[in-house]
């Protein structure tokens, strides 16, 4: 991690502790959390615990504002006109509208500026509701119209989220089912439906050693970027020979100049030269 403590170091030099931590979680892909208060990456990653950027806090201007006195945010947010329990109130609305988002797969720009407005127009709505009188009862009926109709128009309504939503996993269930796999079958089952499915593919411009050795690059990159010793071959519970009917007997020229280029010979898995023969 010394690397990684250097560059947060330089970082912070010249963009701030806050914007520099959400820039190096960005390039590491490691979920950015704006609440943790760490000295030191290490620090920081042991409190951050599992997770990719995507699954953190991805909005830049979280960073932006994380070190700012509420008031400051709040001004910042909404401008500075409002009371403190109006400010309370503003974010507890904003929540309210983008929180079914947030659970299914964020909240783009457009939709983030139709909430914040709607968070406003609800807080002028609550006002002339609690004047109970005519006229502001009617004017906060047209706020509630306005509301709606805002989020109608950003697919924000909980009618619009969730038959999208129901679509999503419909199209997913239809694609597994297409190859014969269901929810009801056991680990076995599925392995049984993957392998026959995998036998009726035909790759006739790949031999086994080239679909091989993708899988121990891939095999290699995940063991390095876990700090781990990097396999120098595919263990034989991975290895496609299994398959060897559906691919190309020998390889096309393509193929055979990779092979060339990498100093690799065939036979089983690929070995370069010089280790193995």
């Amino acid at each position: 991690m010394q690397n990684e403590e250097l560059i947060l170091n330089r970082l912070t030099n010249r963009l701030g502790k806050d914007l520099a931590l959400y820039c190096l979680c960005a390039v590491m892909d490691v979920a950015y959390r704006p609440e943790i208060d760490a000295l030191t990456w290490d620090s920081y990653m042991g409190s951050v615990g599992d997770g990719i950027f995507a699954d953190g806090d991805t909005d830049v201007n979280a960073a932006l504002m994380a070190g700012m006195p509420t008031q400051e945010r709040w001004e910042k947010v909404w401008g500075s006109e409002y009371s403190e329990n109006e400010y309370i109130q503003l974010d507890e609305q904003y929540k309210t509208m983008t929180a079914q988002l947030d659970a299914t797969g964020g909240i783009d720009r457009q939709q983030d500026d139709t909430a914040r407005t709607c968070a406003i127009m609800a807080l002028q709505r609550n006002k002339l509701l609690r004047k109970a009188d005519k006229d502001s009862v009617a004017m906060a009926k047209q706020y509630d119209q306005m509301i709606r109709d805002n989020l109608k128009d950003s697919n924000m309504r909980k009618a619009d989220i969730l038959p999208t939503q129901a679509q999503r996993l419909d199209g997913f269930v239809d694609a597994l089912q297409k190859i014969g796999l269901s929810v009801e079958m056991t680990q076995e089952d599925v392995l049984n439906v993957i392998y026959g499915w995998m036998k009726k593919k035909k790759y006739p411009d790949m031999t086994t050693d080239a679909a091989d050795w993708m899988l121990l690059s891939i095999l290699r990159t995940m063991a390095k970027n876990d700090d781990l010793p990097e396999p120098h071959e595919l263990p034989e519970d991975m290895s496609l020979a299994a398959f060897e009917s559906e691919f190309a007997e020998e390889p096309n020229d393509d193929e055979q100049a990779a092979y060339e280029y990498l100093g690799f010979v065939r036979g089983g898995a690929v070995r370069k030269k010089g280790r193995d023969g």
